[in-house]
């Protein structure tokens, strides 16, 4: 059953937004977009439609990156061994290959490892560590991990063996001793922008790096460029999720253009097995729901080597078998998603439904790749944070998704004493513990969650950016709209509103009867409702929410919707 979405509209200044519409000569609706983004002159305006490389901040603004270069170049004066360790996750992938990819271009090449996630766990693991040691490695270079691993970065000190931490989750209550700690969450780093992905870190440390190396004399000036390395810095910032907004908007803009225009052969060999069409421009959401799913599948299903192989290969036929070996992978992803989720779900349900402000549920052999997606899904059904747990041997190990407005990351980092293991983001952790105290840790996050999960999180909503006539959903409108791209948290697809507009015409369609076709307006609009909860009467005079795509066949504006109710419905 579908439930009533609650409609909020953007406070907009619409004067503000005429002005602002008439300096940049774009619609008004764009402007006012614009304006509920925070970007409300026409300076800020041109630099957040025109995302530009310099305009990123200073990488040796971070606390630690100086330690970490001096470091880096002094390992390769000595000639001493490095290996880049990263995460199973398509963030640690990319950021993982960046590097390498950095390290080749200025002839040092580096050994490169994933954690296995049913083997190690996440983040460095002593055995590991042990093993590099044996290999002669004197520089670990930890990206995507490494700041909650105190204890394994000491064991590597004892073996000999230093430590360069490049990570983005939150710190625990203290740092490793580790020759540099790179990370924008310590609360003694300055740098400007705080929600960089892990692939984004490695990219600002690659230009640090670089720069030094041309001081060395050991590359020229400009003899290796930093921007072929974008599109794995892009698709690390997409896949893990962080606001596209600042530096994040920078690179991201940067590396589509890059995957648009001088593709990888890993990355053609992808685009073909997952079925993108030749010629297609991939966007954010491309990476997002194509590309990212299937990078992720290797690491959440066991071993990822074969997506840092891919992601590094020159061969065309390499990179074919790569490619296939990833969808294999995601299909088999599905399948055991599939399962855990509706094991979850039947839980939830034996319950009697979500049981307070966020849901727990906890079973045996729940596959430990596949719960953070779970974790999501929970969210999406119930409108509350989740956080879904697989047991095994005693052992629960779990992922977390949360709302807007709980820190979900700082939750469990004040419930550390009854787990054995934790970290993450406000949006997203990971936990594990014994068996035996699960029923403690869901009665204390239960607690936490009364408190500080906010009512409005509670009820599904939808931001509505400005309210429009027909006549305003135009070409001029569609090109506009693309400046704004790309999409994604913190940049979320423009949504607009036709209030009081009578249905023209209004059919069912798809396979089920599943989607609802329409027009709507005078003039009449074209629009689809995917995944329809109903199919208004022809007639009905309705409010209706959507975003503006183009007609693949007519290449006219289309409305994509999102909400339809009778017109006059309560609104924000």
């Amino acid at each position: 059953m579908a439930v009533a979405r609650r409609w909020v509209f953007a406070s907009a200044d619409m004067g503000l937004a005429q002005e602002l519409a008439e300096a940049l000569s774009i619609p008004v609706p764009v402007a006012a977009a614009l304006l509920g983004r925070g970007v409300s002159d026409p300076l800020s305006a041109q630099a957040f439609l025109n995302p530009r490389l310099r305009d990123l901040h200073d990488p040796l603004a971070m606390r630690d990156m100086e330690l970490a270069v001096f470091r880096t170049v002094a390992a390769m004066k000595a000639g001493q061994r490095i290996a880049v360790h990263g995460d199973y996750d398509a963030d640690g992938i990319t950021a993982t290959a960046l590097l390498a990819s950095f390290f080749e271009a200025v002839g040092y090449p580096v050994r490169t490892c994933l954690p296995e996630r049913l083997r190690e766990g996440y983040g460095l693991s002593k055995d590991r560590i042990a093993a590099l040691a044996a290999e002669g490695v004197r520089l670990l270079i930890a990206v995507d991990c490494g700041v909650s691993n105190v204890a394994e970065v000491a064991f590597a000190r004892s073996l000999g063996m230093d430590t360069v931490v490049l990570d983005h989750h939150q710190p625990g209550p203290s740092l490793p001793d580790a020759a540099a700690v790179v990370d924008p969450h310590r609360e003694d780093c300055d740098f400007p922008f705080k929600d960089l992905s892990a692939a984004g870190i490695a990219f600002y440390f690659a230009g640090a790096l670089r720069r030094a190396l041309v001081r060395e004399g050991r590359i020229r000036d400009g003899e290796v460029d930093l921007k072929p390395l974008l599109d794995f810095a892009a698709i690390g910032t997409i896949a893990d999720v962080v606001p596209l907004l600042s530096d994040n908007r920078v690179i991201v803009a940067a590396g589509l253009r890059r995957l648009n225009e001088d593709p990888r052969v890993g990355i053609v060999a992808l685009r073909a097995v997952a079925k993108v069409a030749p010629g297609k421009p991939m966007t954010s959401g491309t990476v997002a729901f194509t590309l990212a799913p299937r990078l992720n599948a290797t690491g959440r299903m066991g071993d990822a080597a074969a997506s840092l192989s891919l992601l590094l290969s020159r061969d065309p036929e390499e990179a074919k078998r790569h490619a296939e070996t990833l969808d294999r992978e995601n299909q088999n992803r599905r399948l055991v998603e599939a399962q855990v989720l509706a094991a979850a779900l039947k839980q939830v349900e034996d319950a009697g439904g979500p049981q307070g402000r966020i849901v727990v549920v906890a079973g045996e052999g729940w596959h430990p790749g596949v719960v953070g997606i779970v974790a999501s899904r929970l969210v999406e059904r119930y409108f509350r944070p989740a956080v879904v747990l697989g047991i095994e041997d005693g052992i629960a190990k779990g992922s977390c998704r949360s709302v807007k407005g709980f820190d979900i990351g700082h939750a469990l980092k004040r419930l550390q004493h009854i787990l054995l293991k934790h970290g993450g983001h406000a949006m997203a952790a990971g936990l594990t513990l014994e068996a035996g105290r699960i029923g403690e840790f869901v009665e204390a996050v239960r607690s936490l969650a009364e408190k500080e999960v906010p009512d409005l999180a509670l009820v599904p909503s939808i931001l509505v950016d400005a309210v429009v006539q027909p006549k305003d959903v135009s070409d001029a409108l569609l090109r506009s709209l693309i400046y704004l791209q790309p999409f994604g948290v913190g940049n979320p697809e423009p949504v607009f509103a036709l209030v009081a507009a009578q249905v023209k015409s209004s059919r069912r369609v798809g396979q089920n009867g599943e989607h609802c076709q329409m027009t709507i307006g005078d003039p009449p609009l074209r629009a689809v409702w995917f995944n329809a909860s109903q199919c208004p009467d022809v007639g009905a005079i309705v409010d209706v929410a959507f975003t503006v795509s183009v007609d693949d066949l007519s290449g006219e504006p289309r409305l994509k919707v999102r909400d339809v109710r009778p017109a006059g419905g309560d609104g924000a």
